[in-house]
């Protein structure tokens, strides 16, 4: 999975998401028939489109929560803001890199052990960003206001457990690379969106412009079993397969699509599971205000996304390629 480490390991913030679509074009281009970008960095790649039926569109989004500069204290010290869902407890003394040149620094507060309110939550406003600077002047030659942050954590493999940051949704940008290589019986479009975590906006344009019957978003998303309560049925679950959407606060998935997949899943001996109710939202979500159509979310369950490093199961995402394969080119009669 030397492509999936490759787009975790880039940094993609919503919004600055040039080098994670720049390594998607360069990787599987050549299996499209036509490649374009938008003027938001929404990426198309379209196969068939010579071809009768419904048009599918394949949907997931590169860019990842991060952080972004709001200015630079007298002291040198970084004030910055998040740019998309981040739970503050997981920031502190983390490292991350900032901006084009990705210079390092490490997030801090004041020492806890000089705190009297020590057991208090420190919120983002109060943290800062150190990278060694000793001035205002001598940090701006290194960053200035607006820049993107990213967290610096590098991929890692240790069998099937992989541990990365970013698996929202790089996870989901890896199976369509992998997807695009196969043949379709219907018209399909890939699309790999941006600033999703911000607003689903890449989603809402991309469906605007392709105008699908069926839209199929693949994601990373949060896994249930994880502490304190790992013993307590809370899915979706590491390791046991693919997670099928049937609501979220965004959308309803299409119901005779999600039988299909299941069924398939049964037959073909692929483990799958279906996601709790209302709990998240996708580019889905987007499309649907923009176009009649047949939504279904397929994703890769993922231990503390949304963090500076999560962790994902080799085969679940596997598991949710081969799903997508054997249901492919069952969907035109389906959906006619």
């Amino acid at each position: 999975m030397e492509l999936l480490k490759r787009l975790c390991d880039a940094p993609g913030v919503s919004g600055y998401e040039d080098e994670v679509r720049e390594i998607i074009q360069k990787e599987v281009g050549i299996f499209a028939d036509s490649v374009y970008v938008d003027h938001l960095g929404n990426l198309f790649m379209t196969k068939g489109a010579e071809k009768k039926g419904p048009h599918l569109m394949f949907a997931a989004h590169t860019d990842e929560v991060g952080l972004m500069v709001k200015r630079v204290d007298e002291g040198g010290f970084i004030r910055f803001m998040a740019v998309g869902g981040i739970d503050p407890r997981a920031l502190m003394a983390k490292r991350v890199r900032i901006g084009k040149d990705k210079t390092p620094g490490v997030i801090c507060a004041k020492p806890v052990h000089l705190d009297k309110e020590e057991k208090k939550l420190i919120p983002i406003k109060d943290m800062r960003i150190d990278i060694g600077a000793s001035s205002r002047s001598q940090a701006e030659r290194y960053c200035e206001p607006g820049a993107p942050i990213v967290f610096d954590t590098m991929f890692e493999s240790r069998g099937d457990i992989l541990q990365a940051k970013a698996f929202d949704d790089r996870a989901g940008c890896y199976m369509m690379a992998e997807l695009i290589k196969e043949d379709f019986n219907l018209p399909v479009t890939f699309v790999w969106t941006v600033q999703e975590e911000v607003g689903l906006r890449g989603g809402r344009l991309a469906a605007a412009r392709v105008r699908p019957d069926l839209m199929m978003v693949l994601e990373g998303t949060g896994a249930g079993d994880i502490p304190p309560a790992a013993d307590v049925a809370r899915n979706p679950f590491m390791g046991k397969g693919p997670v099928i959407t049937i609501l979220d606060w965004s959308v309803s998935a299409n119901q005779d699509i999600t039988e299909l997949l299941t069924e398939t899943a049964d037959k073909g001996g692929i483990p799958w599971q279906y996601k709790r109710p209302l709990i998240g939202g996708t580019d889905a979500g987007a499309a649907v205000r923009v176009k009649a159509l047949a939504p279904v979310v397929l994703a890769v369950p993922c231990r503390y996304i949304h963090s500076p490093v999560a962790l994902a199961y080799r085969k679940d995402i596997i598991n949710t390629i081969r799903l997508v394969k054997s249901v492919k080119d069952q969907l035109r009669e389906v959906l006619s």
